[in-house]
């Protein structure tokens, strides 16, 4: 009986034994994986694939979380991915920043700041038909820019009944585009009759026009007709000088708001790489 236990321990002994073997082993196995996952992690590093390294990292963080001080190195190859990113994205920016720069001292000279004293903003209008303003016996759509940088038109219609809500233009080749609507209110859309003749005055918002802008600066160099749409229509063609007018007054103010956005973009940029080095301390392995 005594000769039985022992060969019952003995047995149990080498069995524990052999696991024991089993599980080095494949520890081992797991470790040279995870060993070989952060190489290819630092390599991808190295070669400024950052996303590409991230991911990898994330997997060994999944998939390997025996090895700490392997899984401490990965957190710190992480923060400098990240660190990566935001300066590869800061230079782009900046890129894009230093574009819209050049644009806008070309396109800034091209504008005139008009305010009346009854008025309670002022707005920006191209150079070539600034002296039009005045008038409002005339049949037009006025490109301008309010004093938050947004495109807008005015559209003028006189001696045409139509009572217009919506304008649209078209050109030589057929495509189109329309405003929204908007409905008589006397304020945003307002007419009136003088001596027997219409008068009929239409204020479109950016988001109500952004696309008239849009067409005609992608269409500048073809001949371009607007109508006026509302219980009838009326159309004519638009000038040279008109069409200019309104694709250069739509690039200027959309230039001026994507130069806003990105210089706020640096800003909040700037801030994730401060919090990014930061992360590089907190990380940083001390042999």
């Amino acid at each position: 009986m005594y000769n039985e236990a022992i060969t019952k321990n003995l047995f149990r002994g080498c069995a524990a034994l052999s696991l024991a073997g089993m599980l080095c082993s494949c520890g081992s196995g797991e470790k040279e994986a995870a060993q070989a996952l952060y190489s290819q992690a630092q390599s991808l590093y190295d070669s400024k694939q950052y996303n590409e390294s991230i991911v990898l990292l994330d997997s060994l963080k999944k998939n390997y979380t025996g090895d700490i001080d392997l899984l401490k190195k990965g957190l710190h190859l992480r923060t400098l991915n990240q660190e990566g990113q935001i300066l590869a994205e800061m230079a782009q920016n900046d890129s894009l920043i230093s574009a819209l720069e050049t644009e806008f001292k070309k396109l800034s000279g091209n504008f005139k700041y008009i305010k009346h004293p009854d008025m309670v903003e002022g707005f920006y209008i191209h150079n070539s038909i600034a002296g039009e303003t005045e008038k409002t016996n005339r049949v037009a759509i006025e490109p301008r820019i309010d004093e938050s940088d947004m495109f807008y038109i005015v559209s003028y219609l006189t001696g045409h009944d139509v009572k217009h809500t919506s304008i649209k233009l078209a050109n030589e080749n057929g495509a189109s585009v329309t405003s929204a609507t908007v409905p008589y209110d006397e304020a945003q859309n307002y007419r009136y009759k003088s001596g027997g003749t219409s008068y009929e005055i239409v204020t479109f918002s950016n988001s109500q026009c952004d696309t008239l802008g849009y067409f005609t600066a992608a269409n500048e160099g073809s001949a371009i007709k607007v109508t006026f749409q509302g219980n009838k229509a009326y159309s004519m063609q638009l000038n040279k000088k008109h069409v200019k007018a309104i694709a250069e007054t739509y690039r200027h103010a959309t230039n001026k708001t994507q130069g806003k956005a990105a210089i706020q973009k640096r800003m909040f940029l700037q801030q994730k790489l401060e919090l990014a080095k930061k992360q590089i301390e907190q990380t940083k392995i001390t042999e």
